[in-house]
């Protein structure tokens, strides 16, 4: 009797040792998937406060531009020359009120929108070592100060751009007032440009 109770324990033995191993693999990849996901949540932060505020302002603006336009378009041809500005600052009243709730619940999702939209993305397609890097450069004395040169650098190089094409910009500009000129005129307009 002893001899089976002995071969039995045996026999379960490499299961239990082959479980124990699953189960430290298992426990090391969720160790490892937590310390990814820990990064990449931190790296999702970060971008949120780098870029969030620009993106809460770029889509404020996309909501509020052709409210602005239509409306704008809308006073020039229903509403009476004489009347027109006095509408007008009742309409930026209101388009002042939009504005500010739009932003308001636009910077309400920010956060929020960053992390379960970043997250995934870097967690496929960064590694680990890879969130690491990008992580210990963002918090660096190196990137603060690469983060501080970019209004100097972004305005050195519009200014160089600017420079460069003025003269084609205002030749080009010249020939769209020549053309407008003819066309507003030739449909009975008058050819001066309307005053805002």
């Amino acid at each position: 009797m002893e001899q089976p109770l002995k071969n039995a324990t045996f026999s379960k033995l490499p299961f239990a040792i082959l479980f124990a191993a699953v189960c430290a693999v298992s426990t090391g990849a969720h160790a490892q998937n937590d310390s990814k996901r820990a990064l990449a949540v931190k790296l999702a932060q970060m971008q949120q406060k780098a870029d969030g505020e620009a993106m809460i302002e770029q889509l404020t603006g996309t909501a509020v531009q052709p409210l602005l336009a239509g409306w704008s378009q809308r006073l020039d041809e229903t509403v009476p020359p004489a009347r027109q500005k006095e509408v007008r600052d009742k309409l930026d009243v209101e388009l002042k009120k939009f504005a500010d709730s739009t932003h308001k619940a636009v910077e309400a999702q920010t956060a929020k929108a960053a992390e379960a939209a970043l997250v995934p993305i870097f967690m496929e397609k960064l590694t680990e070592d890879e969130l690491k890097t990008i992580v210990a450069y963002m918090e660096s004395p190196v990137s603060a100060k690469f983060q501080a040169l970019g209004p100097d650098a972004t305005n050195a190089w519009a200014k160089r751009i600017i420079d460069a094409t003025k003269p084609q910009v205002e030749s080009g500009a010249k020939t769209f007032e020549a053309a407008a000129n003819r066309i507003v005129s030739s449909s009975g307009g008058s050819s001066a440009p309307a005053k805002k």
